[in-house]
């Protein structure tokens, strides 16, 4: 028989799962696609921006101008019609198109868009790829990347140290020491588009921003939009709380300054709050800044910013990194509190334009918002529900990797609610199904443990010692096996 005593040993030091993807470090650096794409615009006929001082400070803008001019590209009429006839109203949003476009098209020479469905920008530009792969050829735009290689050095290295340290800045104030796990941000700087750009995009679990030559680095934009890609993955994991405050969202809905992305989601909303909350208390000058910062983003109708500010401050004096303390962030949204200083706010009818424009919606297939979703639910000890959308993954998709993480979620509640036997039965279903090795390495420790519990030494070792053959295996999950590992022969020898 196992006891509850046996339970708490079982539970002690493993982690919650999260994606098991391969992570990749933050980088600031260059794309030859961007590159490709917008030297083809530019000698299409755009002009965005042209006339800026930016552009003779870095001028490779204007001499690769020059040098296309010289050139004889026979497909650039094809460029040049299909370029009008997708040309938007404004600056931002026509090179924005291309950007995206850039983004998720592949590399040279062919510049290959995915098959799947393309995000709403992208899909009209479908026959871009060809067109690009034609130009490049026939312009030799490798030659031309290769003889922009200097100044594109130049104008990394006057940007990196601001962008570096607003990244440290961001870490350090969330201690989050190594990133988003399983995900990806991208910094791209590039000089053939309109200067005093930031464009930042999400697609699926990978942010990416783009910057251009602008008269001070925009470091702000940039860290905001690495707050986001920190931050979005808990709106996911907590929803279920989130959800409990919607009742706030009518405020946000009649503030005319407001961009409509924001109005629609309240997810998005809360994140966005939370960012300016964070830019809050980060800023130097002292308090009066900081209040006036935080009055002037809920009259802008970010109406949670004055709440998250205040329990920011409680955060600031704990040890715990910010993604434990989220959850108890938005419990502390007193609704009654809100809506009464709310009703004191009057909202403003228009703010300055901003180059940034609102992010899309963190975007995840069915089945990982499911386990987003049910691991913060098992965190909040709502373990019933958890239990339903943890199995709803199973019929969201057949991958075999979720479907693992699916019943290492489950097999942790059956730990919880004390049921050893169905416990070990889906920890077992949990290596079977290959989640990738950290899981696979946790659930390994858990299986060692419950056959400690069942004085079953050989079996015990077995597992641990399957746990330390993993090559991903964590270190806090290697320090458990280890001392599992030592915790069994001791016991062996004194049965013995």
């Amino acid at each position: 028989m196992v006891n509850l005593i046996t339970v708490a040993l079982i539970l002690s030091g493993a982690p919650l799962a999260w994606s098991q993807r391969t992570s990749n470090e933050n980088q600031f650096s260059v794309s030859q696609t961007l590159f490709a794409t917008l030297a083809a615009i530019n000698a299409a006929g755009y002009d965005a921006g042209i006339d800026s001082a930016l552009n003779d400070k870095y001028k490779l803008r204007t001499q690769l101008r020059q040098e296309l001019a010289k050139r004889k590209i026979p497909c650039l009429p094809e460029i040049q019609r299909f370029y009008a006839a997708h040309r938007k109203p404004s600056g931002g949003a026509d090179l924005g198109q291309y950007i995206s476009f850039s983004l998720l098209a592949g590399d040279a020479p062919k510049f290959e868009l995915p098959t799947v469905e393309l995000p709403p920008d992208v899909e009209p530009l479908r026959e871009f790829s060809g067109l690009l792969a034609r130009f490049y050829k026939e312009a030799d735009v490798e030659q031309l990347w290769r003889q922009s290689t200097n100044a594109y050095a130049a104008a990394i290295l006057e940007y990196q140290d601001q962008v570096i340290n607003t990244l440290f800045e961001a870490n350090g104030y969330l201690r989050n020491p190594s990133g988003a796990e399983g995900r990806r941000f991208q910094i791209y700087l590039d000089l053939l588009g309109e200067p005093n750009q930031a464009q930042v995009r999400n697609y699926r679990a990978n942010y990416f921003v783009v910057i251009t030559p602008s008269a001070t680095p925009l470091v702000d934009e940039i860290r905001d939009a690495y707050l986001t890609y920190l931050v979005d993955p808990l709106s996911f994991k907590y929803s279920a709380a989130i959800k409990e405050k919607k009742v706030l969202e009518k405020y946000a809905e009649s503030a005319p300054s407001l961009d409509l992305a924001y109005k629609d989601d309240f997810q998005l909303l809360v994140t966005k709050c939370l960012i300016k909350a964070i830019d809050s208390r980060l800023l130097h000058g002292g308090a009066e800044k900081r209040e006036a910062f935080v009055n002037q983003a809920m009259r802008e109708g970010y109406i949670l910013t004055a709440s998250f500010a205040e329990s920011l401050v409680r955060y600031e004096k704990l040890p715990d990194a910010f993604r434990l303390f989220y959850p108890e962030m938005i419990s502390a949204i007193d609704v009654k509190k809100e809506k009464k200083r709310l009703e004191g706010v009057q909202f403003v009818q228009v703010v300055a334009p901003k180059v940034v424009s609102a992010p899309a919606k963190m975007q995840l297939d069915p089945a990982e918002q499911s386990l987003q979703e049910a691991e913060g639910l098992y965190e909040q000890r709502d373990l019933d529900t958890a239990i339903q959308v943890f199995k709803k993954v199973f019929s969201q998709t057949a991958d075999k990797s979720m479907h693992g993480r699916a019943y290492y979620g489950l097999a942790r509640i059956a730990i919880r609610q004390n049921q050893i036997h169905e416990a070990k039965q889906l920890f077992e279903r949990t290596v079977d199904n290959d989640p990738g090795q950290v899981i696979a390495a946790w659930a390994q420790v858990y299986l060692g443990r419950i056959a400690m519990a069942e004085h079953d030494d050989k079996a015990a070792s077995e597992h641990f010692k399957a746990a330390l053959a993993m090559e991903g295996i964590s270190a806090a999950a290697r320090e458990a096996a280890e001392k599992g590992l030592e915790s069994n022969s001791s016991t062996g020898d004194k049965q013995k």
